[in-house]
C-alpha cells in the first residue's frame, strides 16, 4: 500500500454529471425546483439557474459503510429525521479544521487543502460532506427583457452597478437565511431520490459543533446552525483498492445552483441552490 500522504483529491466544477443535490432552498414537499426559462414574460415561483459564482467552505469528505443519516429520510410529501448524525463507520479521505474554501462554478478546477488521509480497501456505498452552512454566490436572471442581478444582501437589482456576490447563511432549509416562525414548521433536513440518469439517493442535514462532533440541529435549536453534513449514496458503490492513487470530487451547479424567487413580472430576491457531488476513485 501506498503512503497515505501520497492519496490526492481533486475538485473540479462540471456541466455533466448529477447525481444528487443539496436541496438548500427546498420546501416540505418532495418536488424540486425547475429551470428558469431564458427570458419568461412572467415567474410564479421559484426556479433554477446556473450561477456566475458558487463558493463554499469544506471541513471534511469521507466514506461510510452504512448511512450516517439513517434517521432522515423521505415519507411521501414529508421530509422525516432524528436529527441524528452517526459516524461509527465513516472514515475521513480529507480534513480541514479551519475548512477549504473552493469556488466550484463551471469550469474551475482545484485541489482541496487539506490533510489526506488513505481509506482502508473496500466497498463504500456512503459517501459524506461537511461543510459550512454559509455560501458566497452571484448570479442574473432575466424576465421580459429586464435583467435582475443579485445585490448584497441577495435581493434583486436591475442596476448592474450594484451587482456582487453576497454570502447567505442557510439556518432552515424551509426559510434559508431565517427561522420559520412556527418551529413545527422548520425544515432542518432534506432528502431526496434519484431513479432516472445517474441515480442515487442524498440526504443533509443542518448542524452545529459540540466538543468538536457534528451533531444535528433540532427544530427548537434552529439559530444554533454553523454547519451541514450530507451525505449521498450512489447506485454504484465506490471502490477503493490497495492501487487507488486518489478521488477526484466533481460538483455541478448548473441549472441547480442559484434559486430565482420572483413575483409576477419581477425578481425579488436570490437564494442558494443545490450543488452535487459526485466522488470517483482513480
Amino acid at each position: 500500500m501506498e503512503n497515505p500522504k501520497d492519496f490526492s483529491y481533486q475538485l473540479t466544477a462540471c456541466c455533466g454529471l448529477l447525481l444528487g443535490t443539496f436541496l438548500l432552498n427546498f420546501n416540505k414537499e418532495v418536488n424540486a425546483q425547475g429551470v428558469c426559462e431564458t427570458n419568461p414574460e412572467s415567474i410564479s415561483s421559484s426556479c433554477y439557474v446556473t450561477p456566475e459564482t458558487y463558493k463554499v467552505r469544506i471541513y471534511e469528505m469521507g466514506l461510510c459503510t452504512s448511512d450516517p443519516l439513517a434517521g432522515t429520510y423521505e415519507d411521501g410529501e414529508n421530509i422525516v429525521t432524528n436529527n441524528e448524525i452517526d459516524e461509527s463507520t465513516c472514515t475521513p479521505v480529507l480534513q480541514s479544521q479551519s475548512g477549504s474554501l473552493v469556488d466550484i462554478s463551471p469550469g474551475v478546477v482545484q485541489s482541496l487543502a487539506g490533510e489526506n488521509i488513505r481509506p482502508p480497501a473496500g466497498i463504500y456505498p456512503y459517501a459524506y460532506i461537511k461543510l459550512s452552512n454559509t455560501f458566497g454566490l452571484k448570479g442574473t436572471q432575466k424576465i421580459n427583457n429586464t435583467t435582475y442581478y443579485s445585490s448584497s444582501d441577495g435581493t434583486a437589482t436591475t442596476n448592474a452597478e450594484d451587482y456582487v456576490e453576497w454570502d447567505e447563511k442557510i439556518i432552515d432549509f424551509e426559510k434559508g437565511p431565517q427561522c420559520e416562525p412556527l418551529a413545527d414548521n422548520r425544515l432542518m433536513a432534506v432528502s431526496e431520490s434519484f431513479n432516472t440518469g445517474v441515480t442515487g439517493d442524498l440526504k443533509a442535514v443542518l448542524s452545529h459543533l459540540s466538543s468538536g462532533q457534528y451533531i444535528g440541529t433540532s427544530q427548537a435549536d434552529c439559530g444554533n446552525s454553523t454547519k451541514i453534513f450530507g451525505s449521498f449514496s450512489p447506485t454504484d458503490p465506490i471502490d477503493i483498492s490497495d492501487n487507488t492513487k486518489g478521488l477526484q470530487v466533481t460538483f455541478t451547479i448548473t441549472d441547480r445552483g442559484l434559486s430565482v424567487i420572483g413575483e409576477d413580472t419581477t425578481v425579488s430576491r436570490f437564494s442558494s441552490g443545490p450543488f452535487t457531488p459526485y466522488f470517483e476513485a482513480f
